[in-house]
This record gives structure tokens, C-alpha cells and sequence, in this order.
């Protein structure tokens, strides 16, 4: 397992070391000006670019064979998948400590202008790009597993749209629950468990589903 972990990781790290110099680039950028756009684009899309990076190690794994190679190791086919969830997890965190820190830093150095009600909305916009992160994931790997690697454009673009609309369908949700009026401390982090526990349960339930689909996957 170790492995595999390691062979995941390499095969993004380079491409990923770039993604990291732009996010730190902005970021930088952003503790200089003090932009609240920039504030904003850079903490929604920042960590979804990193699980777009992250996924596109099984596209480079297709293109050079490797993926099948790995099929010949005494290991299980459970164990590969894992690796890459688990790997993709990884990433996302990372690219969520990044955002959060640069956020963070902004606010210190430029005061609260950011946020009407402080916290929450803090957590809420930098917690829209990793639940981003991870429903991308959730739903592109169970796609590249039964559409292969030469459908990797199709999948990343299926995955961001179908992530979007997973975020926007539970946000429309918790609005409506709450039926468009204040919402309070408890009711918001009530929601804010709601959309988290379906996050990762998606991601679970998406782990399985390409364990399944790549055991029946022949080479």
C-alpha cells in the first residue's frame, strides 16, 4: 500500500509543485492588495484546481501504460483504488490549509472587510472550494474507471459541472429549509454538518463504486 501511495504521489507532484508556486503566487498577491475579489476567486478555485491536478495522475497513468502495469503487482485491485482516494484526500486538505492561510492572512494584515458575519462566512466560502475538491473527486474516478483514461477531458469537465451542481443543489436546499429568512448560529452550523456529512458520504459511497466497476474492468 505504501507503494502505491508513493507511486500516486509522484505522479502528480510535479505538476502539482507548479500548481502551488501559482496558488502561493496569489496568494501573495492577494496579502499585498487586500482585494476582496480576488479574496474571493482565490478561495473558491484554488482548492478545486488542486483536485483537478490530483485526478489528472490517472489520465498520465493511461497514457503510459501504467496503470495496467500496476495490475500485475501482488496487490489488490481495492488497494489501488484506495490509494488514489486517499491520495486525492490528501491533496485536497493540503490545498485547504493553503487557502485557509492565506485567507487568514489577509484578514490580519487588512482587517476584517471580508465578511458581514465574520466567522461563518469565512468558513463558508472556504469550505465551498473543498467540498468542491472532494466531489470532484467523487465523481470522477468511478467515470475513469468505466470510461477509461482516453475520456479524461470529458470526465474532468463532467466532474467540475456535476460538482457544481451538487453544491448549488444543497445550497438551494438548506436555504429552502430555512426558508430564505436569518439564519442562526445553531441552524448555520447545522446546515454546515448537513453539507460536510453528505460531502464525505458521497466520497465513501463514490470509493466503493469504482471498486466495483474496476473489478469488473478487464485488460
Amino acid at each position: 500500500m505504501t507503494g502505491l501511495l508513493k507511486n500516486d504521489f509522484y505522479a502528480v507532484a510535479e505538476l502539482m509543485g507548479v500548481g502551488f508556486i501559482l496558488i502561493i503566487g496569489l496568494g501573495a498577491v492577494l496579502l499585498i492588495s487586500g482585494d476582496a475579489t480576488i479574496l474571493i476567486g482565490f478561495t473558491v478555485l484554488s482548492v478545486p484546481a488542486v483536485a483537478i491536478i490530483s485526478i489528472s495522475g490517472f489520465q498520465r497513468e493511461g497514457a503510459s501504460k501504467w496503470g495496467k502495469h500496476k495490475l500485475t503487482f501482488p496487490v489488490r485491485r481495492a488497494d489501488i483504488v484506495k490509494s488514489q482516494y486517499i491520495n486525492h484526500a490528501l491533496w485536497s486538505l493540503l490545498g485547504l490549509a493553503a487557502a485557509s492561510a492565506f485567507v487568514g492572512g489577509a484578514v490580519l494584515i487588512h482587517g476584517n472587510i471580508y465578511f458581514y458575519y465574520g466567522f461563518r462566512d469565512a468558513i463558508t466560502l472556504i469550505l465551498t472550494g473543498g467540498v468542491l475538491a472532494f466531489l470532484i473527486g467523487s465523481i470522477s474516478y468511478p467515470l475513469y474507471y468505466a470510461l477509461g483514461a482516453d475520456k479524461a477531458t470529458i470526465v474532468t469537465a463532467a466532474s467540475v459541472l456535476g460538482s457544481i451542481g451538487i453544491v448549488f443543489g444543497l445550497s438551494s436546499l438548506m436555504s429552502a429549509l430555512s426558508k430564505g429568512g436569518y439564519v442562526t448560529d445553531s441552524q448555520y452550523y447545522g446546515n454546515l454538518a448537513v453539507i460536510v456529512g453528505a460531502t464525505a458520504a458521497i466520497y465513501l459511497s463514490s470509493f466503493f463504486m469504482a471498486v466495483s466497476i474496476f473489478k469488473k474492468r478487464e485488460y
